[in-house]
């Protein structure tokens, strides 16, 4: 396969992850406790948009999606660090400038692929704006990794038992995704800058 094809379907690739992240859970934490007077079995999960919390709290069933700016007096209640709502914050704008950086190396890529313009100015275009978006993809899962979403700053991944009741926390599939959209921009950016052909070649092979 040619390069400027392969670069330009792994951006597409990356842009797709980046938009599935950005509506998916990048926090999950389970609560249990079979200590009478206490039962308790619910889970939260951390959006970059919402919360939701979901389960059975003294046999009542509880299911909820609230923003965060509403979000302070049941993140209490479920043992969630407010302050790692500012957080968040960030990840989302870094996500929204990743949709950026993603779209203008698309059409970067594609321009040069498909004799668009200039196609050494589509070429770094597409080189530039790709490598901007593996750079924030990879900013984004470490940023959010290094805080503590739970009360008692028990670290990123654990599983704790106190008094009976069992708490266990780690990163949603959102926050994997972002590491595999951060490889496939990086291979993408890369094989776009070591790109050589006449884009009219790759024009060719596919007709």
């Amino acid at each position: 396969m040619k390069k400027g094809i392969m670069a330009l379907s792994g951006m597409i690739v990356t842009l797709t992850f980046i938009i599935i992240a950005f509506f998916g859970p990048w926090y999950n934490m389970d609560v249990e406790s079979s200590i009478p007077g206490t039962e308790m079995a619910y889970s939260v999960g951390m959006y970059l948009t919402k919360m939701e919390m979901k389960g059975t709290i003294m046999t009542k069933d509880i299911s909820m999606s609230i923003s965060y700016a509403d979000a302070k007096d049941q993140a209490q209640t479920a043992g969630i660090n407010t302050d790692s709502f500012k957080i968040i914050d960030y990840v989302n704008y870094l996500m929204i400038g990743m949709i950026i950086t993603a779209i203008l190396a698309l059409a970067g890529m594609s321009g040069y692929v498909f004799n668009f313009g200039k196609a050494n100015t589509m070429k770094m275009i597409g080189f530039t704006f790709g490598f901007i978006t593996f750079i924030l993809a990879m900013i984004a899962p470490i940023y959010f990794m290094n805080n503590s979403f739970t009360q008692g700053n028990y670290g990123f991944w654990f599983s704790q038992t106190i008094v009976g009741i069992k708490m266990s926390a780690g990163p949603g599939f959102a926050w994997y995704l972002m590491i595999v959209a951060a490889i496939i921009a990086f291979i993408s950016s890369v094989a776009m800058l070591l790109k050589n052909s006449n884009p009219e070649i790759v024009l060719q092979s596919l007709q």
